[in-house]
């Protein structure tokens, strides 16, 4: 599904000679197969194998675009973020603050703890993969505060 998709997408992309987006989805295409060749023979490669994939790969443009930010290194920056941009077609849309901090409060409500730790995992797997770890972490400190 989610590899079918990226193989369709790069072959559309090369055709179009669209070279940025040939040369993040061939990177992306990589880390899948290195990911398969990681998990042979242990376990079968599911659809959420791939997505994880996918969101290791944009957490790093993200952590690179911050450290150009810093280093004052704006063409590099740049091209991080068009990377970025290009990987979160592929990601599932995130939640909003507002949606996040709904859950936050019923997790604290329901699990009437303050180990940071123990709710930010619960928020994480209610929030189904569609949160920011950072976001969440944020939200947990300020409720906790």
């Amino acid at each position: 599904m989610l590899k079918e998709q990226v193989q369709l997408d790069l072959t559309a992309a090369q055709k179009a000679r669209e070279e940025q987006k040939v040369s993040t989805l061939r990177m992306l295409v990589a880390a899948f197969n290195n990911m398969e060749i990681a998990k042979r023979g242990k376990a079968d490669v599911s659809e959420d194998d791939y997505m994880t994939v996918v969101k290791q790969e944009a957490k790093k443009r993200k952590e690179a675009i911050e450290a150009y930010k810093v280093a004052g290194r704006a063409e590099s920056q740049a091209l991080e973020e068009a990377e970025l941009e290009i990987l979160a077609a592929y990601l599932p849309e995130q939640m909003s603050e507002d949606e996040l901090k709904s859950i936050v409060d019923a997790v604290v409500e329901e699990k009437g703890i303050d180990n940071m730790g123990l709710i930010i995992g619960e928020v994480m797997k209610r929030a189904q993969g569609r949160a920011d770890g950072g976001v969440v972490s944020k939200l947990v400190r300020e409720k906790l505060g």
